[in-house]
């Protein structure tokens, strides 16, 4: 097994639910920045499916089709899972950039009767990667800009690009969230109105360490211009976002395939 050669990763935003949007893409924007080096202009577009929970903490499932986005300009670049953003800072060792990104919410349909919906909100988001003996590491934050009271959330990431062959190419990843107590009261709590219409008790929950996944990602090139796209992955809910009475199951698995045209 021949391992890659390892490229600055531009941070993925671990975006807020929806959790197909958030994990999915975020996934599919890892394998696709890991297939391009840091300096390569390109721009590929393409549609892809995912089948996920509804919400974090759902025991339903859907399927669910997405757009798959991948666009590098010099500095600046357009990917699923990681919005508009800039790299402020590039080398062959480091990457520093800020972008702007959609914090998902959910719709009322998906989650328990009573809670009601949650709206999008745009997220700013500032990250750092760097890497390292082969691995990659990365630290990004975002923050709600749009609806502030949405609140942060922080993440944690290493990954290791291997090629399998010149034209297949895996990454596995595992990865840890921290969220403040606005963004955890967001999409775990529940107020004294929720509780009143769905028949849940009460939910405060605090700032903390939200979750930690494991994800597997990987392309196959067809041909020069065409590529298939595809990612798994594991995640479990921890601390108060684990304890809240939305979550019916803490443990998650997530899949998606797309593909993908390079002009």
């Amino acid at each position: 097994m021949k391992r890659a050669v390892a490229t600055p990763i531009y941070a993925q935003s671990y975006l807020p639910p929806s959790i197909q949007s958030r994990i999915l893409l975020a996934l599919f924007s890892l394998t696709a920045a890991a297939a391009h080096a840091a300096d390569d202009d390109h721009l590929k577009l393409g549609l892809g499916a995912a089948i996920a929970p509804r919400y974090e903490g759902a025991d339903e499932y859907r399927l669910q089709p997405f757009p798959v986005v991948d666009a590098q300009y010099g500095r600046f670049f357009a990917r699923s899972g990681d919005g508009l953003g800039l790299n402020i800072w590039q080398s062959a060792q480091l990457t520093i950039g800020a972008g702007v990104n959609m914090m998902e919410g959910y719709s009322e349909s998906d989650v328990p009767e009573g809670i009601g919906k949650l709206s999008n909100a745009l997220g700013a988001r500032i990250f750092v990667s760097t890497n390292a003996w082969g691995a990659i590491f990365t630290v990004s934050a975002t923050q709600a800009i749009s609806k502030s009271e949405r609140g942060l959330i922080a993440n944690a990431r290493v990954s290791y690009p291997y090629s399998i062959s010149e034209r297949f190419k895996v990454i596995p990843t595992v990865s840890i969230n921290w969220a403040n107590a606005k963004y955890m009261n967001s999409y775990f709590g529940i107020d004294t109105q929720q509780a009143a219409r769905s028949g849940l008790s009460e939910y405060r929950p605090s700032a903390g360490f939200k979750d930690v996944s494991l994800r597997l990602g990987f392309s196959y090139d067809l041909t020069k211009t065409w590529s298939i796209t595809g990612a798994a992955g594991v995640s479990r809910l921890m601390g108060d976002a684990a304890d809240s009475p939305l979550v019916r199951r803490k443990s998650q698995a997530v899949g998606a395939l797309g593909v993908a045209y390079r002009f």
